[in-house]
């Protein structure tokens, strides 16, 4: 029988989707119609969604390494309409701030301040009360916080299905390890299509 699926929606935000923001993955705004149809998807279906968001503090020590990008309460560390939904339950990253919710919320926005979204001390919980999953992993960059999240996610002995056509990398040479280095973990490679079960369509 097929494993029930969660949606993870790695970082979606102004700051990388957008050309006017300080930290654009270049052609992310190209993905943007696949990530409306898979939350529609997931939202019409009743799939969880997991999206993670980074939220940095003005001081955050990444700034020495990228521009200053995703600071909590600016525009840039919002989330682009197509993968922002109304009611979504926000997760800091501080001991304590999850508790299951019943119902369970039609999205689960998880900050971070690393590359990896299950560095937020909650992020065990939030597995916990899911129950186990096959994750449907897409966002940006591929090369970095898709990359983390996604391996961190198959150590932990979980399946995992990248949309290829739903990410986007920094660099493209690094974006194509980073798909090899999940692959090669286990990972298992779908378009947009095969993920919301529109083959042919």
């Amino acid at each position: 029988m097929e494993q029930k699926r969660a949606f993870f929606d790695v970082d979606t935000q102004v700051d990388f989707m957008l050309p006017s923001g300080s930290l654009y993955v270049p052609g992310a705004e190209r993905i943007i119609p696949n990530l409306g149809k898979l939350m529609r998807y997931a939202l019409n279906h009743e799939i969880p969604i997991l999206s993670s968001a980074d939220a940095h503090p003005p001081d955050d020590p990444s700034f020495s390494q990228w521009p200053p990008h995703c600071m909590v309460g600016t525009p840039g560390q919002r989330r682009i309409p197509e993968t922002q939904l109304d009611g979504a339950l926000i997760v800091p990253n501080r001991p304590n701030a999850f508790s299951p919710q019943d119902p369970w919320p039609r999205q689960i926005v998880i900050e971070k301040q690393e590359y990896d979204a299950t560095t937020n001390v909650n992020f065990n919980a939030i597995l916990a009360a899911l129950g186990r999953r096959r994750f449907v992993v897409f966002g940006v960059a591929t090369d970095y916080c898709v990359q983390s999240t996604a391996l961190s996610l198959l150590q932990r002995g979980l399946q995992v299905d990248l949309v290829t056509d739903a990410i986007r990398s920094i660099v493209p040479e690094t974006g194509r390890k980073a798909i090899e280095d999940v692959v090669a973990s286990g990972g298992r490679l779908v378009t947009t299509a095969v993920a919301c079960l529109e083959v042919g369509s």
